[in-house]
């Protein structure tokens, strides 16, 4: 498929047959690769666009309906329709994987408008699934830093949201981007000596390593549970 779209793309049958492909075949892997060679080789179809939509919001698979979203929001960014349906993509889709592309790519692609930031939150706080909130964490202690919100997001998404990996990330976060902030380090330690789950406790224990490693605390912490 992948030669016959670079290699026959003024074949009048060439188009045709890849729509065929990214709608019907059975398998999910193959309607993925021609979902992503109709993006990138007729992106001046008009029909294409339209195409694109609708095999993001009906495909039956998430491993479709993700690329044809990363596809649309890298390849149509300046056509007006894009924003708000990546937005609807975002808040909407069933699957946590295609939310988490939509997610990313509206923090890329769209920081500078006032959507965008909410949307970030309010996904970093209350979507159901973790990769989303681990996204959104990390997209906005990276994109917003400056935000005055930011920062007690992620303290409390580091103490208290439900899935390790998302408290990782934000203890992650904090230890890079507030290390001057008066609270990071007791949180630091807090959830090295406390967090439930060892991968969580092991990633605050090695931040503390690298940035007090001076802190006359940090030693003892980290020799009395090197000991323990």
């Amino acid at each position: 498929m992948q030669e016959l779209a670079h290699g026959w793309k003024d074949d009048p049958e060439t188009l045709p047959l890849l729509k065929d492909l990214a709608r019907l075949d059975e398998q999910g892997f193959v309607r993925w690769a021609a979902v992503r060679e109709l993006a990138r080789g007729w992106k001046d179809n008009p029909e294409t666009l339209p195409w694109l939509k609708d095999r993001a919001r009906s495909d039956e698979e998430e491993d479709v309906r993700r690329p044809a979203v990363q596809e649309l929001a890298r390849g149509w960014k300046d056509n007006p329709e894009t924003l708000p349906w990546l937005k609807d993509r975002a808040r909407s889709d069933e699957h946590g994987d295609v939310r988490q592309v939509a997610v990313r790519e509206l923090a890329h692609g769209w920081k500078d408008d006032p959507e965008t930031l909410p949307l970030l939150k309010d996904s970093a706080r209350s979507d159901e699934n973790e990769s989303v909130r681990e996204t959104a964490v990390r997209e906005l202690a990276r994109g917003w830093k400056n935000d005055p919100e930011t920062l007690p997001l992620l303290k409390g998404r580091a103490r208290s949201d439900g899935n390790w990996w998302v408290r990782q990330a934000a203890v992650q976060e904090l230890a890079r981007g507030w290390k001057d902030d008066p609270e990071t380090l007791p949180l630091l330690q807090d959830r090295a000596r406390s967090d439930e789950s060892f991968n969580v406790r092991r990633v605050a224990a090695q931040e503390l390593a690298r940035g007090w490693k001076d802190d006359p605390e940090t030693r003892a912490f980290l020799e009395e549970h090197r000991q323990a």
